[in-house]
């Protein structure tokens, strides 16, 4: 006679608990799993960053000339500097005169004019060295870096190279902290 009192659709307690406790475990498993992927995911984000900005200020300074294109002359009007020879209507050759001034540039303060003209907040460093295309020796003839050093999780480098004349080509090395 009970049974017939009973209506059907209607699950029992102990039902009802089993379906909540599958439900919450497989709510608590997937975020569980979520928490761990999220923070490694992150970190990649932020790899992929640096290396992009690196790569973005060696294609600004090889391949850009700078504005106003003359920078090198009057360094008091400088807006964005780029060491690319218009001149030459070239890629990836850099100017001598340019290259010289953008050495004394880096001396003492300079880092953080630089870091300005190039509108960036990431911290960087460049190192050009030249070698000699005959010989293969290299020289460092700069390194741009920020006053204090500067040690992070993440950071990238990138390698780039541009001919300074017939005899000399340089390698430019960037690396965003």
């Amino acid at each position: 006679m009970q049974n017939q009192n009973r209506k059907k659709g209607q699950i029992s307690f102990a039902e009802y608990l089993i379906s909540i406790v599958v439900f919450v475990s497989f709510v608590g498993y997937f975020s569980f799993q979520l928490l761990n992927f999220v923070p490694a995911y992150l970190t990649q984000i932020r790899n992929e960053e640096a290396r992009s900005e690196a790569y973005q200020l060696s294609d600004i300074l090889i391949n850009d000339p700078g504005y106003p294109i003359n920078w090198q002359s009057n360094t008091g009007a400088i807006q964005r500097i780029g060491l690319n020879d218009a001149s030459q209507n070239l890629t990836n050759v850099i100017s001598d005169q340019k290259l010289n001034q953008f050495i004394s540039l880096c001396q003492g303060n300079g880092y953080f004019n630089i870091k300005r003209w190039f509108g960036t907040s990431n911290d960087f460093s460049i190192v050009i060295s030249e070698i000699n295309s005959y010989s293969g020796t290299t020289s460092a003839i700069v390194a741009c870096k920020p006053p204090a050093e500067i040690v992070r999780a993440i950071n990238t480098s990138i390698k780039r190279f541009a001919d300074i004349n017939s005899t000399y080509f340089s390698q430019i090395i960037i690396q965003v902290v």
